[in-house]
């Protein structure tokens, strides 16, 4: 890291790199003091401090560098052009020591201006209270997702510090004015590209909408993560709220991917919330002008826990969206031929067999309703 890119870091990022990088007592010195040290530490030219007890002791390694949460690494996107963007696996591990706690999450706002932040792993959900003076000063919004602190204060955990906004740091972060509704759909002609030479004769475009169907569950969570993972796309969502314990290993098979996956036994009030996040996650960076993906497994479980008018169901599978000059949602749901989720058949703009493992077009299920 230069000393530019570790100046633009707030000083509440700079202090935790510091702890992260050995940095002795960083609360105590000041921003210039702080990047000198990391920067000679970083170089060798002078050794991390190590406490002799418990109390401010560096943590252990996590196998990344903290740094990767907040500075810029580049994309090459479908036209490549070379542009910068902020990202954080979805796969993180959780940062602590016995001073905080810094987690990735998905913020749920309610109607009082107070929220909740979501961090969750394989199913298992945790929620953070964020007060209103942050919802009030990051203009926060159902679906962004934060690099953040929490802390136990009283009986509650809470967020204490935001280093991050949708993959921006906080001090370069500026609410964007765009929104979902307001951008114009447009045929989408661009073809979604694929590491597989396989994949790529289904021709599938940016902006659709794909079907898939098998008979064998297990089989088909394989095909959807194959083809998620070849998918040369800027952001994946994957959606699963039937997680097993037999079936949670499939989980380990997908590559950066974004998470929103619930236990079968979950209460449905929670599914339904973290549905409502995951929309709002994919309208957020489709604003942000981003390629996103959305791979549903299965459609069938997910109407399972709607209510009787499947709102959110369609709203999830009427994503799909493709922008003039900007971004574009494409969805891969897996279907069934169950008769309560017939209605969607007519968003479909391609249908996909999985059969031994193997994907191919029908041309009987690609046939016009």
């Amino acid at each position: 890291m230069t000393e530019q890119q570790l100046n633009e870091l707030s000083i509440f990022a700079l202090r935790e790199l510091a702890r992260r990088t050995g940095v002795y007592a960083p609360t105590s010195k000041r921003k210039c003091e702080l990047i000198r040290e990391i920067i000679d530490i970083s170089e060798g030219r002078k050794q991390p401090y190590i406490a002799k007890t418990k109390q401010g002791r560096p943590p252990k390694d996590i196998g990344y560098s903290f740094a990767d949460i907040f500075m810029p690494k580049t994309h090459i996107d479908f036209a490549q052009n070379v542009k910068p963007y902020y990202t954080f696996n979805s796969k993180e591990p959780d940062i602590q020591n016995d001073e905080m706690k810094t987690i990735s999450g998905y913020v749920e706002l309610f109607s009082n201006n107070t929220a909740f932040l979501w961090n969750g792993k394989q199913g298992n959900h945790f929620r953070y209270f964020i007060s209103e003076n942050f919802v009030k000063e990051y203009e926060l919004k159902t679906g962004d997702k934060l690099v953040a602190e929490v802390c136990l204060q009283g009986n509650q955990m809470i967020v204490k510090t935001v280093f991050n906004i949708n993959d921006v740091p906080i001090v370069k972060y500026k609410r964007m004015g765009k929104n979902y509704y307001d951008i114009e759909h447009v045929e989408p002609k661009k073809l979604l590209s694929f590491d597989q030479e396989r994949f790529k004769k289904f021709d599938i475009k940016l902006g659709e909408s794909v079907y898939l169907y098998g008979s064998n569950n297990n089989e088909n969570t394989k095909s959807i993560t194959n083809l998620i993972n070849s998918s040369q796309i800027q952001r994946k969502i994957y959606i699963n709220v039937s997680i097993a314990e037999k079936n949670r290993h499939l989980l380990q098979n997908l590559k950066n991917v974004e998470l929103f996956v619930s236990n079968i036994t979950e209460e449905i009030d929670i599914v339904k919330r973290l549905i409502v996040i995951a929309i709002e996650r994919a309208k957020h960076l489709f604003e942000l002008g981003e390629n996103v993906l959305i791979a549903i497994d299965d459609v069938l479980s997910l109407s399972g826990v709607d209510s009787s008018d499947l709102n959110l169901t369609k709203n999830l599978l009427s994503l799909t969206k493709c922008s003039k000059n900007a971004g574009s949602i494409t969805l891969f749901a897996v279907m069934s031929d169950n008769g309560n989720i017939k209605l969607f058949e007519k968003l479909a703009d391609k249908r996909i067999k999985i059969e031994d493992n193997d994907l191919f077009l029908s041309k009987d299920l690609n046939k016009a309703d």
